[in-house]
């Protein structure tokens, strides 16, 4: 019996848990540029652009908290495209929005506006910590049954956890992926609409006797 308590079995199991969740906002970057025959101009001229963007957005729901700007970079032009003349403005802006399915729109809108680069859009998942903890709760669940699958074709009817290591997705991305039906039911979702997936995985290592 002494031998039976002091030499366990000891097994690694992986268990895996994924929970989907539609996309509450959206991250876009974008920069502004132009270029004058002095610096005065050409940041005249920028400061221009962001003032008409930050109008436009404002009359279309964004409100000027969720917008951001970097300062204006004013450098000779002959620096950024050798033999040009004048000088080039340049600053870099951002917003933040729940408007998911127009960021099509959006986008296109900035390039109209003046924007040289938009870059895609990064999208995120609200109540983070509450779709970890779910993610979780299924690796844990799946390591669990694999655990007993392993004690019972050993006949090992007692366990003890030793040691458990975790990862976990990034709660953001730059794309989604589509609902299937049971998914679009639950979060009242189009078939359009996308899924951003939150994964966990966890390694756990038991004592089994």
């Amino acid at each position: 019996a002494y031998s039976w308590i002091m030499s366990p079995m000891i097994v690694s199991v992986t268990g895996v848990g994924e929970v989907s969740a539609p996309a509450e906002t959206a991250t876009l970057t974008f920069t502004l540029s132009s270029n004058a025959d002095t610096s005065q101009n050409a940041t005249s001229a920028v400061k221009s652009i962001v003032a008409n963007i930050k109008a436009n957005f404002a009359s279309s729901g964004i409100p000027e908290s969720d917008i951001f700007e970097s300062q204006i970079t004013v450098l000779p032009a002959s620096a950024v495209v050798a033999g040009a003349t004048g000088f080039q403005a340049t600053t870099s802006m951002g917003i933040k929005t729940n408007q998911i399915n127009s960021l099509d729109g959006i986008t296109n809108n900035l390039y109209s506006m003046g924007a040289i680069v938009v870059t895609q859009p990064i999208l995120s998942v609200g109540n983070v910590d509450k779709l970890e903890k779910q993610a979780y709760d299924l690796a844990l669940k799946d390591a669990n049954t694999k655990s007993w699958g392993i004690a019972l074709s050993n006949w090992k009817l007692i366990k003890k956890v030793v040691l458990i290591e975790q990862s976990t997705s990034q709660p953001t991305s730059t794309v989604t992926s589509k609902a299937d039906t049971v998914s679009q039911i639950e979060n009242n979702l189009s078939p359009d609409d996308g899924l951003i997936k939150i994964s966990k995985v966890v390694s756990i290592s038991y004592k089994l006797w």
